[in-house]
């Protein structure tokens, strides 16, 4: 089976793509959506960001809702790493790509993963509001019995 990797997007070409009147990561670094366009053929970008030195920060907004916090990547750094990727000498391991049979049966697995951890909450929750439903109940039962 073979997968459809997309071609990279230079740094550059992501940086001058960014439109006015939106929000982009701080100057000289990119979101990991755009970390993304840059390395198509990586899935493990932690892995990969923490193997080859890349340089991160954080971010935070405040809102509404309270803080949301999320990383934004060095853009020389990733441009370099996407360098050493298309040359074959960035520390890319089988299990991070996508191309490789390694690297599909591990995202796989990752995502299942995810998937029996979020049944595990939903059990939980579910028990959870079964609990207060029949709580509840029991009160509404024995007052009315008194």
């Amino acid at each position: 089976m073979t997968v459809e990797i997309p071609t990279p997007v230079p740094v550059a070409d992501l940086i001058a793509r960014r439109r006015r009147g939106r929000y982009y990561a701080t100057d000289g670094y990119l979101s990991a959506e755009e970390v993304a366009l840059a390395w198509p053929v990586v899935w493990r970008y932690d892995a990969v960001v923490r193997a080859n030195g890349v340089g991160t920060t954080q971010a935070q907004a405040t809102g509404t809702y309270g803080t949301t916090t999320w990383t934004e990547y060095r853009a020389e750094d990733v441009r370099r790493v996407a360098d050493a990727i298309a040359e074959g000498t960035a520390v890319l391991e089988p299990d991070w790509r996508r191309d490789t049979e390694q690297g599909r049966e591990s995202q796989h697995r990752m995502w299942q993963e995810e998937r029996g951890r979020r049944a595990r909450t939903r059990a939980i929750q579910g028990a959870a509001i079964l609990l207060v439903v029949l709580a509840c109940l029991g009160l509404v039962v024995l007052s009315a019995t008194r």
